[in-house]
């Protein structure tokens, strides 16, 4: 039989996650793929948001626990929010979009040799084009307390300078925004 996407040497097994139920990181990785394989119609609304996630662990892309650890209304109000709105009228929206780049050393390395070069890689969790340039966001699961999000959105900020540095030379376009979305509360921050 074929297995589903999560299955493999590195899974969490089944038996465990029953018992104890998903790890942080599980969960946030199952938000992450909801993100990303939601139809876009049915994004905005908290019932049609936990009819996708069923559909994804009817299709083996999630858990069951993976499933119930999904947090239906946080999503949606992602989707619903101005940003969201944004991404989901965008031509050109790309989620969880993995990229490889070459960038000068020197920029992370001061005492880096001139002309040496970096591979960097990463995943940009959604990336848009709007009419004078793109939107890089990255989705953070993490709990913030109210009133915390520029200060937990800063420690992030060297992961968005590069993801807008990678999608500009990638995509030829300048970064307007970059913005840490933090479900939890619900807030997104511009760094």
């Amino acid at each position: 039989g074929t297995s589903a996407p999560w299955e493999g040497a590195f899974a969490r097994p089944r038996f465990e996650q029953a018992q104890r139920g998903v790890t942080p990181a599980q969960r946030g990785s199952a938000m992450h793929c909801v993100m990303e394989q939601i139809d876009l119609d049915e994004a905005v609304e908290t019932k049609r948001v936990k009819q996708e996630v069923q559909r994804l662990v009817d299709g083996g892309w999630l858990t069951p626990a993976q499933g119930k650890a999904v947090n239906a209304a946080q999503i949606a109000a992602f989707w619903a929010s101005d940003w969201g709105w944004q991404a989901r009228m965008a031509s050109d929206l790309r989620r969880e979009f993995k990229f490889s780049t070459l960038m000068p050393a020197s920029r992370y390395h001061p005492d880096a040799p001139e002309g040496e070069t970096m591979l960097l890689q990463g995943v940009v969790d959604c990336c848009f084009t709007g009419g004078d340039g793109l939107t890089v966001i990255d989705f953070k699961t993490d709990s913030v307390k109210p009133g915390q999000e520029a200060k937990a959105a800063a420690r992030h900020k060297l992961q968005l300078d590069i993801y807008g540095m990678s999608a500009e030379k990638i995509f030829r376009l300048p970064v307007k925004e970059k913005i840490v979305f933090f479900l939890k509360p619900g807030v997104g921050v511009p760094v």
